[in-house]
């Protein structure tokens, strides 16, 4: 079920997500409902907490379309420095350069539980680290200057004013979401 992304400043975006323990059914229903709204807001990427849930889960997004599915995962390594344009879709239309390690070692369960390394470089690199800092409590509007992020919580406020009283509808969908 697609579900609505949640807009920074939001606390269950500032607080670190709770490790999963159930790798069950609920699990693979949260998996699904994360691919269904990630697909459907063009995210290359989606944390749990993005749509309200305090889990230590994420989709990382693949050249070819599919996603790595990130059960508790950890960056066990970083090396290097990469400067990238990066968003966030629950920071819409805001892009700011970030600071990232160039490449990255994550050790993550998949939905099943088992344990899995990916070594990831780039792009993957950053999206990876993106994610998990998601997990951990913190946007990416953090790693930026507090005059930027300020002008951007301001925004981002004023969105979600004018969202709530019907002024506009919420970015990136294309259709109103379940409830």
């Amino acid at each position: 079920m697609i579900k609505q992304v949640v807009i920074w400043p939001d606390k269950v975006l500032t607080k670190p997500t709770k490790p999963v323990t159930d790798f069950g059914p609920e699990l693979e229903q949260l998996l699904q409902d994360m691919r269904e709204t990630a697909r459907e807001y063009d995210g290359i990427g989606i944390a749990a907490n993005q749509i309200g849930v305090p889990l230590r889960v994420a989709l990382v997004g693949r050249r070819d379309g599919t996603f790595f599915e990130i059960v508790n995962p950890t960056i066990v390594e970083k090396s290097g420095k990469m400067n990238w344009n990066e968003g966030c879709l629950s920071v819409p239309d805001a892009w700011e350069q970030v600071d990232r390690a160039e490449k990255v070692r994550v050790r993550y369960q998949d939905k099943k539980g088992e344990w899995h390394e990916e070594t990831a470089e780039g792009k993957l690199a950053h999206i990876f680290q993106h994610e998990i800092d998601h997990l951990d409590g913190t946007v990416y509007v953090m790693h930026v200057s507090p005059l930027k992020r300020s002008l951007i919580r301001e925004r981002m406020e004023r969105m979600k004013k004018d969202i709530k009283a019907g002024v506009i509808t919420p970015p990136g969908r294309k259709r109103e979401p379940e409830r």
